[in-house]
């Protein structure tokens, strides 16, 4: 086969590969399972441009405006979901706060020492760890010389260097205690500023109808909220998906980490290019970001996320 027939060709298979994947990002509303498609929207408009690029080169018309006509479909889709972004905090703002999560799916020696070197260097005021088990007891009890206020023991855990006034968690129905936890919160008092520190851990995306109920779930309660409050953890998808769409947009919560990505770091014992944001710090209207940065490999999974909170005046 020619080349050019050989490129013609897989523009063409491209095209309706990126049609079919449109097709489920758009009806990701009505069919959740569907939405785990939408994780992957920059990624198809990125090859998309590749197969609009490619078409200029064989100058053929049907293909150059087909594939044209889908990246335009796809940024469409994609670029109103990445709204919800904090808001910047003034120069010079005081901070309220300086919030990491991390998922703590990992093993070995190693790995703690490596996370405990990294809250010592970073030294955040509180903490939301997820996937904790009964193997990090220990851990959680040397970690009170630096957090002595802790909620929480299994799954969903906050460290606190303030004062934890009250604490919570909301369950799924009909799960054994320890699959069941979805949010661990705790009420901080910051120097005399109260503030409601949310934990969250959502299904991953191969559970769809699972997850979509808990990011209600989440939302729910995040709308009977008043006050400060501020939401980390591994929600297990994108911002541009339309689960996560939708929170921000009910809620009016705002995210700090729209584009770095954050997994996969990691599989068994093989570190891999992290290439989905799945990791999140939001706050409410009452925060602004100051800054945020995504931390080292700690030989898990994930990589953490770290978060600098000012409060709005």
């Amino acid at each position: 086969m020619p080349l050019s027939k050989f490129v013609k060709a897989a523009i063409v298979a491209g095209c309706l590969f990126a049609a079919a994947a449109l097709t489920a990002c758009v009806l990701a509303g009505t069919y959740p399972a569907f939405d785990i498609v939408s994780n992957g929207l920059p990624l198809l408009a990125a090859g998309l441009l590749v197969l609009v690029l490619a078409s200029l080169v064989l100058r053929n018309s049907m293909l150059i405006v087909t594939s044209a006509a889908l990246l335009a479909v796809t940024l469409a889709v994609l670029i109103p979901r990445l709204s919800g972004v904090a808001p910047q905090a003034p120069d010079g703002s005081a901070r309220l706060l300086r919030v990491a999560t991390f998922n703590m799916w990992g093993k070995g020696d190693l790995h703690l020492r490596k996370v405990e070197k990294f809250l010592a260097s970073t030294d955040p005021d509180a903490v939301v760890l997820e996937e904790i088990r009964w193997k990090h007891g220990d851990f959680l009890r040397y970690l009170k010389t630096l957090y002595p206020y802790q909620a929480g023991s299994h799954g969903l855990v906050i460290l606190s260097k303030h004062p934890i006034l009250k604490s919570g968690r909301l369950d799924r129905e009909n799960q054994p205690y320890w699959r069941s936890l979805i949010v661990h919160w705790a009420l901080l008092d910051v120097n005399g500023t109260e503030v409601k520190l949310v934990g969250a851990h959502m299904a991953r995306p191969f559970y769809p109808a699972q997850q979509k109920s808990d990011i209600d779930t989440l939302t729910a309660f995040v709308r009977s909220q008043t006050g400060p409050i501020i939401v980390a953890g591994d929600l297990n998808m994108t911002p541009w998906t339309q689960k996560l769409h939708k929170f921000t947009a009910e809620t009016g919560m705002r995210r700090f980490n729209t584009l770095v990505p954050t997994w996969p770091a990691r599989w068994k014992d093989l570190p891999l290019l992290p290439l989905l944001p799945i990791d999140h710090v939001f706050v409410s209207p009452h925060l602004a970001k100051i800054d945020v940065r995504i931390g080292p490999r700690l030989e898990s999974d994930h990589l953490p996320v770290v978060a600098d909170i000012a409060l709005v005046k």
